[in-house]
């Protein structure tokens, strides 16, 4: 029974890593102000409004300019959060979560979440450099415009030597570290 109930838990994870990555998408996209026109924000967009127009209705519209923020998409997000940790511990663990414990949990996601997509999107970003430096994509366009700021920091701690840019490897390692002791750190291994 504990291959079954493996299984169950990598299904039901991977339900909620796919809604949660296209919220963070969304955020991300809104954040560094892709144009909605671009291919991927399109698609991205596209996915998630059906769910967020209507949240986003309960807000009222302040300003008619675009913020930087979505806050509906965060507040989903959130929430999105709190229901995969309550069933989390109510399905594969047979109980409800203390309410500190699972705000923990929730906290330490939504930090975990964007350090692990953005490692991701830079080493895409090297091996698309490595196979092919002048390629043009939309989806190499939008991985260049999310990971230069964090690429920026890693110049500054190591500037390039000899031609060879080593602010990629820098980020990674420091994003690593970020997301491993924060999940060594919590009491189980949920996250």
């Amino acid at each position: 029974m504990g291959g079954l109930i493996t299984v169950g838990y990598f299904l039901f994870t991977l339900v909620f890593s796919l809604l949660t990555f296209l919220l963070w998408a969304r955020i991300g996209l809104r954040y560094f102000r892709v144009s909605l026109i671009q291919p991927v924000s399109y698609a991205i967009n596209s996915l998630t409004n059906p769910v967020i127009q209507p949240i986003a209705r309960l807000f009222p519209a302040g300003k008619k300019q675009l913020s930087r923020y979505d806050w509906p998409s965060f507040g989903l997000l959130v929430a999105v959060e709190f229901i995969k940790f309550i069933a989390i511990g109510m399905l594969f663990y047979g109980a409800m979560m203390p309410f500190l414990l699972l705000v923990l949990y929730v906290l330490a996601d939504l930090i975990v979440q964007p350090c692990n997509l953005l490692f991701y999107a830079i080493l895409i970003r090297v091996v698309m450099s490595w196979i092919n430096p002048a390629w043009r994509h939309p989806i190499a366009d939008v991985l260049r415009i999310i990971t230069e700021p964090a690429l920026r920091v890693g110049r500054r701690i190591i500037p390039e030597m000899s031609g060879f840019d080593f602010s990629p490897f820098i980020v990674m390692i420091m994003l690593k570290v970020i997301t491993i002791f924060i999940s060594a750190s919590m009491p189980l291994q949920l996250i």
